[in-house]
């Protein structure tokens, strides 16, 4: 097997357990169709590792199924998103908004382990601004988010993402 597009997309836990639950759907016979098949060698313990591990109480699935279960573009898209109520005041790059998705942090501990040299880029002020924004999107009620709220068009964000240059450098060579 050949890799053409090594890591395309990121995916958050939130995605890839909706992913894992509608494969396991899909061979069980539970997803609609009412044909249950048999798994490849190896996927069974693939999805039931995998599931295991995201219903962990360990791991804050508990707390995806009361906030957002079945929206996990709410990381990126819409006026209630991660994005939307950071990108204004803190650049973060995509894999800092992912794992702060993924991990939701509490503490300031937690968000410093998170945020690549977070201590120079932030004051202690800054960051617990963050960690209140990111609990205040996570805390939401999910009746609170009107239907539709990630596909409304929503204005570019004047702030870039950190690495989301669109134009190439020019890289001088030595004869």
């Amino acid at each position: 097997m050949h890799i053409k597009n090594a890591q395309s997309a990121l995916l958050s836990n939130h995605e890839v357990l909706l992913h894992l639950q509608a494969e396991e759907a899909e061979y069980a016979g539970t997803d609609g169709t009412d044909r249950g098949r048999r798994m490849p060698f190896g996927l069974e313990h693939v999805l039931r590792d995998g599931l295991n591990y995201l219903h962990t109480p360990e791991y804050s699935t508990t707390t995806l199924h009361t906030t957002h279960p079945t929206r996990p573009t709410t990381l990126y898209k819409g006026p209630h998103s991660l994005l939307r109520a950071l990108a204004p005041k803190y650049r973060l790059n995509k894999a800092e908004y992912l794992q702060i998705y993924n991990i939701r942090p509490r503490t300031q501990i937690t968000l410093d382990l998170i945020i690549e040299e977070a201590s120079t880029r932030f004051s202690p002020e800054e960051m617990d601004d963050i960690l209140a924004t990111i609990n205040a999107v996570f805390d939401e009620e999910e009746s609170a988010i009107p239907e539709g709220a990630e596909d409304q068009k929503m204005e570019k964000l004047p702030n870039k993402l950190l690495g989301a240059s669109k134009k190439k450098r020019k890289v001088k060579r030595k004869v």
